[in-house]
């Protein structure tokens, strides 16, 4: 058996709070916060939300065969180990700092409006290759999850690559502060979550937070296309970095984008290093990915690694769930190819999602509102409509108040239809859906499109993601 990430002892010490009962003996191998997920070896953070007090689940993570339990209300009653602390958040955060002290590694931040997780996998991916290597798990990037992926660092790992997400100032901050990475990676500076910021420069100087905990001597890896790049160099240069990576289109960028092209197998890439060219494959398609890739090999360069093994390593890289994964399959009878670029969306990632499909031009498109976008909702939703009607589908659903107004710029050639529920959505769908559709679907986490997603996936037989290779939070 592998070794734990904690004794209950240790985690104990860590978070600063006293067992209950006191002579209790645990090994630790994963933490989690909700109760259902709790299985053999499991620290489980009973949080007190706005909505539901994790204390009342204890019974239940007990149930799960949780190991122990990391609490601020113990419950003497349970036969469950439990560490006591003043704060259950607080005392994870503190746990976080215990495991970010002990690992000796290389640590890498990520930021961004856009691409933070789908750079953070292929990272991960690359560096897979050079070591033993910890990447937070799917978007764990706010105060919870950033303290949770701390928390569950092996010191054994030679690598972590650290996502780190904000809706408002400061955020980031703190969370640089407790990841101190040796290498941060802004992807670019949008207009996402602009609802909480007056300007899209108080966004870039929120991102910019992320070089408050730059260790001493770190390197900055910034994207040269991005407006705000000689604002972002000059913070990471005045927070003490050594160095600054540029990568992009530009033509002063280190990690200069030459040409993407889209292939039957996803996009091939051209790029220029230093002067040097250099070509590499990538299983997803989008000129978007294409940039994530060159930040992700300009983070190698800047530990030191080889960029070419790294770009290689980079052709089995899926693309992540949610974000442009495609799959074929048989639906209620009718042979469809389903695009899930699922997870969210933004103005920039709507953008970025369009621009992949020049050669896949979708027949169907389920699209819900886009979210704390503020005064910009209106312009933003028309600006998707804009695209919308350049790619003229045969039907597109709308989920959401703001994509119903937008609705009405649609091309009249177009089908529309204003879906009240995901329900209704997917009666929609099944009622307009033809053999070989092809199907695109994107929106907001909160706003719904993922939940049709999710139920053509289910009813979809022999399906596997499409030219992938494999089967199948905040900003």
């Amino acid at each position: 058996m592998t070794a734990p990430l904690w004794t209950l002892a240790d985690a104990r010490a860590g978070c600063n709070g006293h067992l209950m009962p006191t002579d209790s003996i645990a090994d630790i191998h994963d933490i989690k916060i909700d109760s259902r997920e709790c299985g053999d070896g499991d620290l489980f953070v009973a949080l007190a939300g706005e909505a539901q007090d994790g204390h009342q689940f204890l019974s239940q993570a007990k149930s799960n065969r949780a190991a122990a339990a990391l609490v601020s209300k113990p419950d003497s009653d349970l036969a469950l180990p439990q560490i006591v602390v003043d704060d259950s958040l607080a005392g994870l955060t503190r746990l976080a700092s215990a495991g970010r002290r002990r690992f000796t590694g290389k640590m890498i931040g990520i930021t961004g409006s856009v691409g933070k997780t789908g750079s953070k996998d292929m990272l991960a991916q690359a560096l897979s290759g050079f070591g033993v290597t910890h990447a937070s798990k799917r978007s764990f990037n706010n105060h919870i999850g950033v303290p949770i992926s701390l928390a569950t660092l092996p010191p054994t790992a030679e690598f972590a690559v650290q996502e780190m997400g904000m809706n408002a100032a400061g955020e980031i901050a703190s969370l640089s502060k407790l990841t101190q990475p040796f290498v941060a990676l802004i992807t670019r500076i949008s207009a996402t979550h602009s609802a909480f910021f007056e300007s899209t420069a108080e966004i870039a100087s929120a991102k910019a937070e992320i070089f408050f905990g730059l260790q001493a001597g770190g390197i900055a890896v910034l994207n040269h296309d991005d407006e705000f790049f000689p604002m972002l160099a000059a913070a990471a240069r005045q927070a003490g970095a050594s160095r600054v990576i540029s990568f992009g289109r530009h033509d002063e960028a280190e990690f200069a984008l030459l040409r993407s092209s889209q292939t039957e197998n996803g996009t091939h890439i051209l790029a220029e290093i230093r002067g040097q060219e250099l070509g590499f494959n990538l299983k997803m398609h989008g000129a978007h990915w294409a940039q994530n890739a060159l930040g992700v090999l300009a983070c190698i360069d800047a530990l030191g690694l080889s960029v070419e093994a790294a770009a290689a390593s980079l052709a089995n890289c899926q693309t992540p769930k949610g974000r442009g994964r495609r799959h074929r399959g048989i639906y209620h009878g009718k042979k469809i190819l389903l695009i899930d670029d699922s997870y969210n969306a933004s103005p920039a990632s709507m953008a970025a999602a369009f621009a992949s499909l020049d050669n896949t031009s979708p027949t169907i498109m389920v699209l819900s509102e886009m979210l704390e976008l503020g005064n910009a909702t209106a312009d933003a939703h028309n600006a998707v409509i804009e695209a919308v009607n350049r790619l003229a589908p045969r039907l597109v659903i709308g989920l959401g108040s703001a994509m119903h107004d937008a609705l009405n710029k649609i091309n009249p050639a177009i089908t529309t239809h204003a879906a009240a529920s995901s329900d209704d959505a997917m009666n929609a769908f099944d009622h307009g859906v033809k053999p070989d559709d092809v199907v695109f679907i994107k929106g907001s986490l909160g706003s719904g499109s993922w939940r049709v997603c999710e139920r053509i996936l289910a009813a979809l037989r022999e399906s596997s993601p499409y030219n992938d290779g494999g089967n199948s939070h905040a900003a």
